[in-house]
C-alpha cells in the first residue's frame, strides 16, 4: 500500500511538473466533474425527462474526461523517458539564489582540448583548479543534474568549443562553502591577502579604510544565514563596489581567487550569454538591486546556476568524489548520482 502511494505521489509531481501535462489532467478532471453532474441529475430524472443533449453531454464528458485524465500522465511519463533524470528548474534554481538555500553536492567541470591539452584529463588531475589557485568555482550539482554536459557548461557560463572533452568532479560538501556573490567574493579576498603571501602595496586591501568595522566583523562571519543576501542588504551596495573594483583591476591575488570571468553576477550566480566587458558597465547598473521579485524579472532569462568558491582541494584526497569524463558534451548526461 505504501509502494503505491508514493508511486502515485511521483506521478502526480511529474503531472504538475509540466504546464501542458498539468492543463491536460485540469481538463479531464473538468470534465469528469462535469459527468458526475449530469449523472446526478439523469438519475434524479425521468428516462422521459432527459432531454438529448444531456444524453449526448454526459457521453461527451465522460469520453473526454477520461481521455484528458489519461492524457496527463502519460504525457508526463514520455516525457520522463526520453530524459528520465528529472531536472531542476531555472525558477526553482532561482529560489535557492534568494534563500540561499543549503548545498550537499558540487561540481566542478573543466571543458578541454584532448590534443592540446590532455593535461586536463580526468585520470591526470591533481586539483580542482589550476595549481596557482587557492579558491576555485564549483556549481550545486542538484542545479546541472540531467542537462546535457553541454548545457551544464552554459549553465556555470563556461564556453565550450566542438570537439572538446569535459572533466567532472562530484563530491558531497564537507568543507567550507563561499557563495559567491559580492560579500562572498570579498570575504575570500580579504582571506587570501590576509595570509600573507602577497607584498602590502600589491594587496586590493592595501588601505585598510575600504572596510569600516562593522563591515570587517561581518566578513568575518561564515554562518550559512549570513549570505543571504536579505541578511546583508544595507551592506550589500558596499560590498558590491568593492567587488566590481577587485573585478575590473589588476591585484596579484587575482590569479589564487577562482576564475573572474564575464559570466560572474555580484548576486552570486553565473550568467548565459554575458556581457562582452562587464568593466564598461556603471556602477549603478553593475549593483543593482531593490528586491528579489525585480531581480528575477531583470535576470531570470540569463540566470544559469549559483555559483561558489571552494578551497582549490587535492582531488585524490576529497572524500566521495566521483569522478567522470565525458567525450560527447552534446549527448552526454549530467548522471543521477542518487544524491539529493
Amino acid at each position: 500500500m505504501e509502494q503505491f502511494v508514493t508511486a502515485l505521489s511521483e506521478t502526480f509531481n511529474l503531472v504538475l511538473a509540466s504546464s501542458s501535462t498539468a492543463i491536460l489532467s485540469a481538463v479531464g478532471l473538468f470534465l469528469l466533474l462535469l459527468t458526475a453532474m449530469m449523472a446526478y441529475l439523469a438519475v434524479k430524472s425521468k428516462p422521459d425527462e432527459l432531454s438529448t443533449f444531456v444524453k449526448v453531454s454526459l457521453f461527451v464528458c465522460l469520453f473526454g474526461g477520461m481521455l484528458f485524465s489519461a492524457s496527463g500522465p502519460a504525457l508526463a511519463l514520455f516525457y520522463v523517458s526520453q530524459n528520465p533524470i528529472k531536472t531542476k528548474s531555472v525558477d526553482k534554481s532561482f529560489d535557492d539564489l534568494t534563500t540561499n538555500a543549503r548545498v550537499d553536492y558540487v561540481v566542478r567541470l573543466i571543458a578541454y582540448d584532448p590534443v592540446a591539452h590532455p593535461e586536463l584529463s580526468i585520470d591526470r588531475l591533481k586539483r580542482l583548479g589550476p595549481s596557482q589557485q587557492e579558491f576555485s568555482f564549483v556549481a550545486d550539482y542538484n542545479e546541472l543534474r540531467g542537462y546535457t554536459v553541454r548545457e551544464a557548461l552554459e549553465k556555470i557560463g563556461a564556453s565550450y568549443t566542438p570537439g572538446q572533452y569535459v572533466s567532472a568532479i562530484i563530491f558531497p560538501l564537507k568543507t567550507r562553502l563561499y557563495p559567491a556573490n559580492a560579500r562572498g567574493l570579498i570575504q575570500i579576498v580579504s582571506e587570501v591577502e590576509g595570509r600573507g603571501a602577497i607584498d602590502l602595496k600589491d594587496r586590493f586591501f592595501s588601505d585598510p579604510g575600504k572596510l569600516d568595522k562593522d563591515q570587517v566583523k561581518d566578513i568575518k562571519n561564515h554562518e550559512i544565514w549570513t549570505y543571504k543576501l536579505d541578511n546583508f542588504k544595507d551592506l550589500y551596495p558596499r560590498y558590491c563596489k568593492l567587488a566590481q573594483a577587485y573585478f575590473c583591476g589588476a591585484f596579484a591575488s587575482r590569479d589564487m581567487v577562482g576564475g573572474l570571468y564575464p559570466d560572474w553576477h555580484p548576486l552570486g550566480f553565473s550568467q548565459k550569454n554575458p556581457p562582452a566587458d562587464p568593466c564598461q558597465i556603471a556602477q549603478q547598473d553593475f549593483c543593482e538591486f531593490t528586491d528579489w521579485k525585480q531581480a528575477r524579472a531583470k535576470w531570470h532569462a540569463t540566470f544559469g546556476s549559483r555559483a561558489f568558491l571552494i578551497a582549490n582541494l587535492e582531488i585524490e584526497h576529497i572524500p566521495g568524489r566521483m569522478l567522470f569524463y565525458f567525450d560527447d558534451p552534446d549527448r552526454n548526461v549530467i548522471p543521477d548520482i542518487g544524491a539529493r
